[in-house]
């Protein structure tokens, strides 16, 4: 028994998004990227900084505020500051929509190959049924201020800074820099 073309299309349109998806990885720790993709860094006043980490769709929101909170460890230090304190902190969930359908098609149009229908029925056109599926990636920001001297034992914002990088620095994944790159984080 023949497989209906609708149902050829449907399959196909959903191979190529399973595909798009297998191909990508969560946005590891780097400075943000052309895309946005990364740590950003943005010294405020002489102690105030505020820094980003946006990850991609594959990035999880646990691991968008560690990042976030591992680079104000890592501003901290590179500035001579022992700790610091979050004044303001916030983590975004942000939501697109990914659309696909059986608009796909199999034909000759100056060449073999899927061309995308613009509607109706035949070679070239689908049954105008579509599919839609969220697609969610977090951004975190958080205003700091840096400390010289020990951490204040009860603020419940204040991070030791070299604590925080030898707890959680091991679980950070870091890029491979680029034959012939600097090894250093890129200025901000």
């Amino acid at each position: 028994m023949p497989v209906p073309l609708m149902t050829v299309r449907q399959i196909a349109a959903i191979s190529g998004l399973i595909i798009a998806t297998a191909c990508t990885h969560p946005t590891p720790y780097q400075p943000a990227t052309k895309a946005g993709e990364g740590y950003t860094t943005q010294q405020i006043e002489t102690n105030r900084f505020r820094i980003s980490f946006r990850g991609n769709a594959e990035t999880s929101r646990q691991t968008v505020d560690t990042y976030m909170l591992y680079r104000c460890a890592e501003v901290t230090l590179e500035n001579g500051y022992d700790y610091f304190v979050i004044v303001n902190k916030a983590v975004d969930k942000n939501t697109a929509y990914e659309s696909y359908g059986d608009n796909l098609a199999w034909g000759w149009r100056g060449g073999w190959g899927w061309r995308h229908g613009r509607g109706g029925v035949g070679p070239w056109g689908g049954s105008g049924t579509s599919y839609s599926q969220p697609i969610n990636s977090y951004d975190a920001i958080a205003d700091i201020v840096l400390y010289h001297g020990t951490k204040p034992l009860n603020d419940l914002y204040a991070y030791d800074a070299r604590e925080v990088m030898h707890e959680i620095g091991p679980t950070v994944i870091h890029i491979e820099p680029a034959p012939g790159a600097p090894t250093s984080p890129a200025p901000s």
